[in-house]
């Protein structure tokens, strides 16, 4: 159960660093904007890891527990993050979105091939519950359809399907390296690395100029949502991966928009549709099921 309680926490935290990135995600691509919310949240991994002692453990890291670190970090977030925002500009949110929702049913299956994971009916239908409902959740109230040639309709549908397969794959490519290794001292490495991805595209893609128009709210916004979202989310996976393995976590965590539902009705005035009210209720259900 404590394992369950870190997972949705870990929503919790990704719902609350997502709301507050509302706003400036219409003003900054989602690679300028992650790169400083990932190099904030990582500094204070680095000074959480060092205030506790944590840090004396980096020289007993085996270079394939590293190499398995670093790689999930960038196979999800460098490669199935800028996958599926290629497949957003191509398809639309409403199209790529729900595709991408699949990649806890992905890593079930992955799971169960590489690390022997049982597959038991429960899980199953807990899964089969929290996608349905996050889908009707994160269904956009507008059209976002936009005219797209037969071509990029193909293509927009398979870099979904491959974003999902890279967070599936990250996931599965963690869990061996975070056995018997602090959670503290995983999230100090791979969150800093996944900085280090993003600041990379930031530089080949030239847009860091941007960042120089931001004002200081928008700074803090920034700050806190990298501190909250990636820093704060990032522990709580790896913990939550180390009680429950990567399918159960998998499925929990992707509960995130559930929680951001009352996050916009308190601080956006937004008003939540029937299809969020039912997706809610089928989510929950399907939480008490996997838990």
């Amino acid at each position: 159960m404590v394992g369950v309680l870190y997972a949705l926490a870990c929503a919790l935290s990704w719902a609350a660093g997502s709301v507050s990135m509302k706003n400036l995600s219409k003003k900054l691509d989602p690679f300028t904007l992650n790169a400083p919310r990932a190099l904030v949240g990582g500094i204070a991994l680095l000074i959480l890891a060092a205030a506790t002692g944590r840090t004396s453990g980096a020289q007993d890291l085996s270079p394939q527990a590293l190499i398995l670190m670093v790689g999930s970090m960038a196979l999800g977030g460098g490669v199935g993050d800028s996958l599926y925002v290629t497949s957003m500009s191509l398809i639309g949110v409403s199209r790529a979105y729900p595709i991408s929702c699949s990649y806890p049913a992905i890593t079930l299956v992955l799971a169960a091939l590489f690390l022997d994971e049982p597959i038991t009916p429960a899980v199953v239908a807990g899964m089969v519950l929290v996608i349905g409902g996050v889908m009707l959740i994160s269904r956009p109230s507008g059209t976002d359809s936009r005219p797209t040639s037969a071509r990029a309709h193909r293509t927009g549908v398979v870099l979904a399907l491959l974003a999902a397969a890279c967070w599936a794959g990250a996931s599965i490519i963690l869990s061996p390296a975070t056995e018997g290794v602090d959670p503290i001292l995983v999230s100090a490495v791979r969150l800093p690395a996944l900085a280090l991805i993003f600041w990379g595209l930031v530089g080949l893609r030239g847009t860091a100029g941007t960042l120089r128009t931001l004002s200081r709210k928008e700074w803090l916004t920034i700050s806190l949502g990298g501190l909250v979202g990636m820093g704060v989310g990032s522990l709580l996976f790896v913990v939550a991966l180390s009680h429950l393995g990567p399918t159960r976590t998998a499925i929990l965590t992707s509960t995130s928009p559930l929680f951001a539902i009352p996050m916009t009705v308190l601080f956006m005035n937004e008003r939540p549709s029937r299809a969020v009210l039912v997706g809610t209720a089928v989510t929950v259900a399907g939480v008490a099921l996997v838990s």
